[in-house]
């Protein structure tokens, strides 16, 4: 994110350590209508010969679209107390709450209605200064909540565990400090740990991981180590392991080593974690050539692309992996973002070496631009996504959609954008889609999308649920 100050756009010491500066203006906003059906296409890769996979192509009926249940707004540019951009937004799913954070901001909904039942800023929340790459999860195998930031002189990282169930009922807040420059930091969980990943921006760089004792933290203790895997830039972000039953397995799912692009990805089972010498077992999997993207479109001009070619979310059902990012392809010559998804088996401790299942595209046509995709997957093995997406004719709009189990694939527009985002040097750093545990089926999204009043109210998210029929 980078701080606005005014209608100038000025540099910001955070995550992307970008600079940008510009001059809004008044804009007319002209409603494009959206609705086009989204396309899965399928990508054929060397990895089919060894290591099967399915893949499927299929376009959702014109008309036909993923029925949406709750659907409400969530915290905007100008509820955020950041005057920064972008976002960055994510939401969990819990008991009967959805909690949103965004920079710097943190809300607590109640999921069916969509009430707000709190609303503060994070430097209120942690008690301490917060300077943004907020997160927020629940882990319903302790039935508590987590939520970390970065801290202000962004040399520490903030993090608070929920009493209980309820995030309405106080926090344990932690402050871990000189842990390098903590950016782009994304959580995870398995039966016995939180995890934390980070990419350190201090000279050393590269992907770093805390691996804290869960029982301690749920009790007001902080116990934790730091460790150094293999290099990779900016994200590995570990699994949330939802049906975990032994611990002392993490898992992670990334690029192979950077950002820029590659035809493989990256596999981590961490062990030993909770010592000074964990074991990292990397395992590269071959896939369809991807490329960092340089081009997507709005209505009378572009929108940024950056950061793309990054996962920033990982979840775990079953023995399963998935994860999503955006990334170009060779079929439109690496130019548009689109989504693409991973369906991993770990075969739950991971006794055999993981296994692409099925790996796949979200593809609306040529010119259209996929960002911050992120996916789940639901008890019977469908898989639920959110994506942002925008084209000459198609403003900023938030997106949802499902893959099921017998390859038919059904999306909707979750919120259509309305006007021209105007302060777009950069797109966001995320997206979350996570599964309800309270029926094991119902997928809640959130993310961003742009409004009619892009040139003031720079962007807008949205929490929606949907399910896979």
């Amino acid at each position: 994110m980078f701080k606005i100050a005014g209608k100038l756009f000025g540099p910001l010491l955070s995550a992307g350590l970008l600079v940008g500066i510009f001059q809004s203006g008044t804009l007319l906003a002209q409603h494009v209508p959206v609705g086009r059906p989204a396309q899965v296409g399928p990508i054929q890769s060397a990895a089919s010969t060894l290591l099967p996979f399915t893949s499927t192509s299929v376009q959702a009926p014109v008309g036909k679209g993923v029925q949406i249940g709750q659907s409400y707004n969530g915290i905007d540019f100008l509820g955020s107390n950041c005057g920064c951009i972008p976002p960055d937004s994510n939401a969990a799913v819990g008991n009967n709450f959805v909690v949103e954070t965004v920079n710097v901001q943190i809300r607590v909904f109640d999921k069916t209605t969509g009430a707000q039942l709190l609303d503060q800023p994070l430097d209120t929340f942690f008690g301490a200064s917060a300077d943004g790459d907020p997160y927020v999860l629940y882990d319903d195998l302790a039935d508590r909540w987590y939520v970390e930031a970065i801290d202000s002189s962004a040399t520490g990282l903030l993090l608070a565990v929920s009493s209980d169930g309820n995030p309405l009922n106080g926090f344990h807040t932690y402050h871990i400090q000189n842990v390098g420059f903590p950016d782009y930091p994304k959580p995870g969980f398995n039966k016995d740990a939180i995890f934390s990943s980070y990419n350190d921006f201090s000279p050393t760089g590269g992907a770093t991981i805390l691996s804290i004792k869960k029982a301690a933290a749920l009790s007001g203790t902080l116990t934790y180590f730091i460790s150094v895997p293999n290099f990779q830039f900016r994200a590995m972000p570990p699994a949330q392991m939802h049906d975990d039953t032994q611990g002392g397995v993490e898992w992670f799912v990334s690029t192979d080593g950077t950002d820029a692009g590659g035809n493989t990805i990256r596999v981590t089972k961490m062990t030993n974690y909770f010592s000074t010498a964990p074991q990292f077992t990397y395992s590269s999997i071959p896939v369809q050539q991807y490329q960092l993207a340089f081009l997507a479109d709005q209505p009378g001009g572009s929108v940024a692309t950056g950061p793309n070619t990054t996962t920033t979310q990982v979840q775990y059902h079953h023995g399963h992996l998935v994860t999503s990012m955006a990334s170009s392809l060779g079929a439109d010559g690496f130019v548009y973002p689109k989504g693409l998804y991973y369906q991993i088996d770990v075969n739950g401790n991971g006794a055999v070496k993981p296994r692409l299942i099925q790996q796949g595209v979200i593809d609306p046509g040529f010119g259209v631009a996929v960002q911050m995709p992120s996916v789940d997957e639901d008890q019977q093995g469908n898989l639920g996504f959110t994506w942002m997406e925008s084209s000459s004719t198609e403003y900023l709009s938030m997106w949802v959609g499902t893959l099921n189990t017998n390859g038919n694939f059904s999306a909707s527009v979750a919120a259509p954008g309305g006007g021209f985002f105007v302060a777009n040097s950069r797109i966001g750093d995320y997206s979350t889609t996570v599964l309800d545990p309270s029926d094991h089926k119902t997928f809640f999204s959130a993310n961003e999308y742009i409004g009619s009043d892009g040139a003031t109210d720079v962007w807008r998210t949205n929490i929606s649920s949907f399910t896979a029929k």
